[in-house]
């Protein structure tokens, strides 16, 4: 193998160690040095690396079919995942489509948001309403859906959609978890009559943030008031969970946390715990009834979707979360973790904050506990001296007016045990002592 790397995938001007093996949450690179990942990468990982069964899954599918277009043959892994997601869907009479990637299905979501109306005979619904902060995907509709930094240098061409400000997402605030709500669903509201309901086709929202603000949860009530607001409205609920589904917060789905059933939900990530890229929508029976009806079904997708090894695969991880109650481990596995980094945050005084739920967990990084301001570069700084533990993890720098938010995150596979928890807190824990020496008082 050559030494010199000539591909843009990865960091042209930084060496990176080469990955050869991994298992679980563990990844061996050809020097022989072994990395723990508590951040499965880009929160992917929701089985680990390498499941057994996963594996098993898709080399029985090489050998069977590999590939149909989805306009020419169904598939049996696809009819078998598409009953499976009805069973587990946040929503009534579950009807699903699958794609490659999150980005693929955000847009997927646009593309089946603004034909529903168009069915319905209201094709003068067309803006779409999103928060920030809020990470959506690198393709472009789902990039003009995001409030994030990530936008820099597309505004160009980006649609201005993230127009109302997350609940929670300023620590800085002195709101308490009700007027929060009522502050965030205000938000909401005040797009929604600014754009003109008659106009607005979707209001699109991650129930839990992901890679944008590290796992800042809702305050109770808010999710239940955006479905409100947009049954009042007559816009439809669109829940990004590339990142917070199947299993990842305790839940099938971060939604299920508050009973909130969306129209539309989109997922990615830990479908398929990065055996293959796999990603896909879930859909009201009331949002699926209007396409079955229509002559042309739902005609925009993508070459791969329905790819019948990325079914099977993402069945299989349907099947293993159910045989082994990884939703009960995830809820267990992620207190305990939470109490390791509370443990963590009172001995530092650059944490301003632990957050999240289940396995998905944030630490906003500060410059001290009374002023809560963000102590700047400190993501990527952390990232780093998590790196010489040999622990990865996840950086979140996010702007927020003014500020840019500093937050790491945590996302390790929802199979994980006590012992591993307790290893990535005693790194991290190693890790944030470097980023801040306590001086002798």
């Amino acid at each position: 193998m050559t030494d010199i790397d000539f591909s843009l995938t990865a960091s042209p001007s930084r060496r990176l160690p080469v990955a050869t093996h991994a298992s679980g949450m563990r990844i061996w690179d050809s020097d022989g040095n072994e990395w723990l990942d508590a951040c499965g990468g880009a929160m992917v990982m929701s089985l680990g690396h390498c499941h057994p069964r996963l594996v098993e899954a898709a080399q029985k599918q090489l050998e069977k079919l590999t590939f149909t277009y989805r306009f020419s043959f169904s598939n049996e892994p696809m009819i078998e995942l598409a009953g499976l997601i009805r069973e587990i869907a946040p929503m009534d009479r579950g009807w699903a489509f699958f794609n490659s990637s999150g980005s693929e299905s955000v847009e997927s979501a646009i593309h089946l948001a603004l034909l529903y109306w168009q069915h319905v005979g209201q094709p003068a619904k067309t803006e779409l309403i999103s928060r920030y902060p809020s990470f959506h995907g690198s393709t472009l509709g789902a990039l003009g859906l995001s409030g994030s930094r990530w936008r820099q240098g597309f505004e160009h061409v980006l649609d201005d959609n993230p127009v109302a400000q997350a609940p929670n997402s300023d620590i800085r605030s002195d709101r308490t978890p009700t007027e929060e709500a009522t502050f965030g669903l205000r938000e909401i509201e005040i797009a929604l009559r600014a754009r003109g309901p008659e106009n607005v086709a979707a209001v699109f929202l991650e129930p839990i943030s992901g890679a944008s603000a590290a796992a800042v949860v809702p305050p109770d009530g808010y999710l239940e008031g955006v479905r409100a607001l947009c049954d009042k409205y007559d816009v439809l609920m669109i829940c990004d969970e590339t990142v917070t589904g199947f299993g990842r917060t305790g839940q099938w789905w971060a939604v299920d946390h508050w009973g909130v059933q969306p129209d539309i939900v989109s997922y990615a990530k830990g479908v398929s715990s990065g055996v293959t890229p796999f990603s896909g929508l879930a859909m009201s029976g009331t949002i699926a009834d209007v396409f079955a009806a229509a002559p042309e079904g739902f005609p925009y997708g993508h070459t791969y979707s329905g790819n019948p090894v990325g079914c099977a695969v993402a069945a299989e991880v349907i099947r293993t979360i159910r045989d082994d109650d990884l939703l009960a481990n995830s809820t267990e596995m992620g207190k305990r973790l939470s109490a390791g980094l509370m443990e963590i945050a009172d001995r530092s005084p650059h944490i301003g904050q632990v957050r999240g739920r289940g396995l998905l967990q944030g630490l906003e990084l500060v410059t001290d506990k009374e002023s809560l301001e963000p102590l700047a570069g400190a993501s990527y700084r952390l990232a780093g001296l998590a790196r010489d533990q040999n622990l990865m993890i996840y950086s979140c720098p996010t702007p927020l007016g003014e500020r840019v938010i500093e937050a790491v995150m945590l996302a390790p596979p929802i199979t994980i045990d006590e012992r591993d928890i307790d290893e990535i807190v005693s790194r991290l824990g190693d890790a944030v002592e470097a980023l801040s020496p306590v001086s002798p008082r």
